[in-house]
């Protein structure tokens, strides 16, 4: 059986008996994907030899990837696999058990506990965070999670060593996880030892921020860590099949860290066509450190630049650099620094800053900060904008000029984003319900439970709402929520259903699309798609991230092997199938956009191009491609004036002439990342993003004819 949270609990506290540092090892796996194959014979094979494993592991973490595709059936196999384990395995979720698990985070904490949590061991403190984004394989901490974190670490002794584990890695090129400065704040104040990741499959010891951080590759790779800990240092050792590697020894009881503080050298103006900033260091003993300085710093965490010493001041005061903010795109930027001191101790920080040259549009016209991270889209209608959180509200703000209207709480968070129809609201929650509310002051109308949490989001057609729920379809009276009919499928839904007036058409993680008769639930057809290169059908490869579109007898749907394919409508027959021009970013998660006779897709950013193209929705042949240089990713384009605006993960928005495919305008909305598909008029264009933070940008004006 396995060992629940409280069980671990209980054995640590235990083992730890009178609280002296040291005396015990543990050890560090990640990556099991543990799924029926060769993977989970060899988790089997390492479970088994645990107790031969000299110095033996008091416990044992595993920072993730425990499972391949996250479903319950995993979860299961998993759990038979490391019960009776001669000591405790702690796990925390990787994107494998959250990307395509039909219950989200849910089947993680059914089946293995808590995804964050924290326990005492030996005089230590352990702490294993959960950096996963549901339906994604990028990394994030909540704010939830960042909240408890701080209130967990204040009660802490003073000095003591802690441990933090977690999927996604931070600190060297090309960080996975958004907001890890956040999570290096909280940290700083604390006597961190080392901090454990996985996702890369690597064999890698780096510092960031003063800490030392290690990764292994699979367990399955054969690769893992033993940590032997004394009351003076914990011995990092990497052990392979070909034998055994001291890879650090590190110090438990070190002086504090040195402390980097960021300021401008300049004034604060939002116009600057440089910026100037000072970055000061205070070391372990409280005092400045002016000598031997060696830095660099990055915009936005692209390349590095080399930061100076300070020699233009009368007094040395520490580090600086200067840096153009011409070739920027409007809006928010952040400056990342990291400063290196003579001993070989290194500090970190980050600092926001604005970028608005002149008053042409696109400029920022409001801003909203909801309580926790957006993930879905906002919707626009009229002037109102409904925006979903993870915190469980559905917020309606007056568009014009971001003041809330009124607020709907659900049970549970909100990936699913809002659908109105005849002065009602729709959306889904994590809490298994499907809730309806006035759109015109909020008040909750019904509440339907559906069996599963809802990613998807819903559609409405001739007094119907349906949503994809988990293996299954289903179809609600819009007036009252009662259950009209169900339709069984092989698997689960997590994009927006589309309507054309008499069918609903959704795309499943089964590899299905399907249409449904709004009135009565009947299947009208269903095609299958998702093909690896040998033309077998993959899982991986389902209709399901982006959302299908419809129009003029026919139905628009991508797959994630790279193909947008066009439909009869009445029959499911497939009139054509394109890919993306050869040198392009390949088609993918960008969900099909019908505008005028027109099809408007996003590429994947596989090619790194940021790709938008125009298609011939008769044909499928290209009218044009335009590159806006960021990775668009998730979001879609959008049809707002005369625009067509589409963003990118890492928030930046591209407003591109819908009839010449050229860049009219850009705009760094900035705060981390976004897989939001933007809204507008031609006044306002609309996004948000994962620091929850709503934003309103005035759109450019039209392009000449």
């Amino acid at each position: 059986m396995l060992i629940t949270a409280t069980m671990a609990a209980l054995l640590a506290v235990l083992i730890q008996g009178t609280g002296q540092v040291g005396g015990f090892s543990f050890a560090h796996i990640t990556d099991t994907h543990c799924s029926g194959s060769a993977n989970e014979a060899y988790l089997r094979k390492w479970v088994a030899a645990l107790p031969g494993i000299s110095p033996r592991p008091a416990f044992v973490v595993n920072t993730g990837d425990i499972a391949e595709l996250g479903t319950p059936a995993e979860f299961a196999r998993y759990g038979a696999a490391i019960a009776g384990a001669a000591a405790p395995i702690h796990s925390v979720p990787g994107n494998h058990d959250v990307r395509w698990a039909p219950l989200g985070k849910e089947g993680f904490t059914q089946a293995v506990g808590p995804a964050y949590r924290s326990f005492d061991q030996g005089g230590c403190h352990f702490v294993l965070l959960d950096s996963t984004i549901v339906l994604e394989h990028w990394g994030h901490f909540d704010g939830a999670q960042l909240a408890w974190l701080e209130g967990d670490l204040k009660k802490l002794k003073r000095g003591t060593p802690v441990f933090v584990f977690f999927h996604h890695w931070l600190g060297r090129d090309s960080s996975n996880i958004d907001n890890a400065a956040e999570l290096l704040r909280i940290l700083a104040p604390y006597n961190v030892a080392a901090v454990f990741m996985g996702h890369g499959h690597k064999d890698w010891h780096w510092t960031t921020a003063g800490i030392d951080c290690f990764m292994a590759m699979g367990l399955y790779q054969g690769s893992w860590h033993r940590i032997d800990v004394t009351s003076e240092t914990a011995k990092v050792v990497l052990v392979k099949e070909a034998g055994e590697q001291t890879v650090a020894e590190i110090r438990l009881h070190r002086p504090a860290r040195p402390a980097l503080r960021l300021t401008w050298d300049d004034p604060e103006a939002p116009n600057l066509a440089r910026r100037r900033f000072l970055a000061v260091v205070t070391g372990a003993d409280g005092k400045a450190v002016t000598e031997g300085l060696r830095g660099e710093f990055t915009i936005d965490g692209g390349a590095t630049q080399p930061a100076q010493i300070d020699a233009a001041a009368k007094k040395p005061r520490g580090l600086t650099g200067e840096f153009e903010t011409e070739a920027l795109a409007a809006g928010r930027h952040t400056l990342g620094v990291t400063v290196t001191l003579p001993d070989g101790a290194s500090a970190s920080g980050e600092m926001p800053f604005v970028y608005e040259p002149t008053d042409a549009r696109p400029n920022l016209a409001w801003e909203f900060k909801a309580a926790d991270t957006i993930q879905g889209n906002p919707t626009l209608v009229d002037d109102r904008l409904l925006c979903p959180s993870f915190d469980g509200k559905l917020t309606c703000l007056k568009a014009s000029t971001g003041a809330k209207a009124w607020a709907l709480t659900t049970g549970g968070a909100l990936f699913s984003s809002a659908a109105v129809a005849d002065g009602r609201v729709f959306v889904g929650s994590m809490d298994h319900k499907l809730y309806a509310a006035d759109l015109k002051g909020g008040a909750r109308l019904w509440a339907t439970d559906i069996g599963s949490p809802l990613f998807a989001t819903p559609a409405v057609c001739g007094g119907v709402v349906c949503i994809g729920a988990n293996k299954a379809i289903v179809g609600l009276d819009a007036a009252s929520g009662k259950q009209l009919w169900r339709v069984a499928a092989g698997s689960f839904f997590q994009s927006r259903a589309a309507t054309d007036g008499s069918a609903f058409y959704l795309g499943g993680w089964d590899n299905t699309l399907y249409a449904i008769e709004a009135a009565t639930g009947a299947v009208r057809w269903k095609a299958r798609m998702g093909r690896t290169k040998a033309g077998a059908i993959s899982t991986y490869y389902s209709p399901a991230i982006a959302s299908p579109t419809c129009g003029g007898g026919r139905v628009y749907a991508v797959t994630n092997d790279g193909l947008l394919h066009c439909l009869d409508a009445a029959t499911g027959a497939e009139a054509w199938a394109v890919r993306a021009p050869k040198g392009g970013d390949g088609f993918g998660y960008s969900s099909p956009l019908l505008h005028e006779g027109r099809i408007y897709l996003g590429g994947l950013g596989d090619a790194g191009r940021g790709d938008c193209y125009c298609l011939d929705a008769a044909t499928g042949a290209l009218v044009w491609r335009c590159s806006t240089g960021a990775d668009n990713y998730d979001s879609s384009p959008a049809a707002i004036g005369p625009w067509i605006a589409i963003g990118s993960v890492k928030n930046r928005l591209t407003w591109i002439n819908a009839r010449t495919g050229k860049v009219g305008g850009a705009y760094s909305v900035g705060g981390g990342y976004s897989f939001t598909t933007p809204c507008g008029s031609a006044d306002l264009t609309f996004t948000a993003g994962m620091s929850g933070i709503a934003t309103a940008m005035r759109t450019p004006a039209a392009p000449a004819p």
